[in-house]
């Protein structure tokens, strides 16, 4: 059985992903409903970190950069199921 980790509070997806320098794997589920994985990812760096977590938690959206594809983008918070290889449970 997979172990599971929370979406917010402390020691949750969020607050992991927030911290500098944080190399973090994901998977989520896409709008057509089949489940992508994103290795390696980073979120990108803000000039105002705390400007960026507020809208952030606005719009519901994660801005990542994955360095071995060179590639950005936007990840829906609700569609999160795993990260790094744990269930995410989202507890709101």
């Amino acid at each position: 059985m997979k172990q599971t980790i929370a979406l917010t509070g402390e020691g949750g997806v969020l607050s992991l992903v927030n911290k500098p320098g944080a190399v973090f794997s994901v998977k989520a589920r896409k709008v057509d409903g089949s489940i992508t994985e994103k290795i390696g990812c980073t979120r990108l760096p803000v000039a105002n970190g705390l400007e960026e977590r507020k809208k952030m938690n606005r719009n519901g959206l994660l801005r990542l950069f994955q360095p071995a594809k060179s590639r950005t983008f936007d990840l829906c918070i609700d569609l999160i199921v795993e990260f790094n290889g744990m269930r995410v449970m989202h507890n709101y």
